[in-house]
């Protein structure tokens, strides 16, 4: 199996943080990467830094992200794995559980004051660009088996279904650019 790089992962993961710092400091990052091997994902790349650059405001990042992913009264596309696996559209269940013990086994605590349940797919993104970082410096096959079991445990089995909310409701196309490159890396 090839591992998408760490900074790719890395990246990914912090696009989907609230952009309290501004959308920009993504585009950055993935733009650092955009000669890069990816996979064959130089464009969706492209994509996600060209799309960034219609959000002329942090105000407008802020919007868009917390319509499509907290809602003020429906949270139109949940960015979070129990929503999808542990059904009848639950938060912070089983599957969030599960999750915060694979992260234990690996000797991460989430800080208490992070107010997302473990399995936000930021989360689940960091953790597996910790296990390309891990793999990366060590070239130990224990890391590509853990990226592997998690990745097809905790986010290949949603992703789309993801990318198929945020397709329906984002009004940008930087969110919508972001999840197709998402599903990418995760289908690689």
């Amino acid at each position: 199996m090839r591992l998408p790089s760490a900074a790719l992962l890395d990246a990914l993961s912090k696009a989907y943080s609230y952009p309290s710092e501004g959308i920009e400091e993504t585009a950055t990052a993935l733009g650092a990467l955009a000669a890069e091997d990816c996979g064959g994902c130089f464009d969706d790349v492209r994509q996600v830094i060209d799309a960034s650059s219609a959000f002329a405001t942090r105000v407008d990042g802020q919007l868009a992200y917390t319509r499509l992913f907290i809602g003020s009264f429906k949270m139109e596309a949940p960015p979070y794995a129990s929503y999808y696996l542990d059904g009848e559209h639950l938060l912070a269940g089983k599957t969030a559980a599960e999750v915060r013990g694979v992260y234990r086994q690996f000797g991460i605590e989430l800080s208490a004051d992070e107010k997302a349940p473990a399995d936000h797919i930021r989360y689940l993104l960091a953790f597996l660009a910790l296990m390309a970082r891990r793999w990366e410096e060590t070239g130990a096959e224990a890391f590509v088996e853990a990226y592997g079991d998690f990745r097809d445990a905790y986010v290949r089995p949603w992703v789309r279904s993801f990318q198929e909310l945020v397709d329906a409701y984002a009004e940008d196309e930087y969110y919508k650019r972001l999840v197709a490159l998402t599903v990418k890396v995760m289908e690689q």
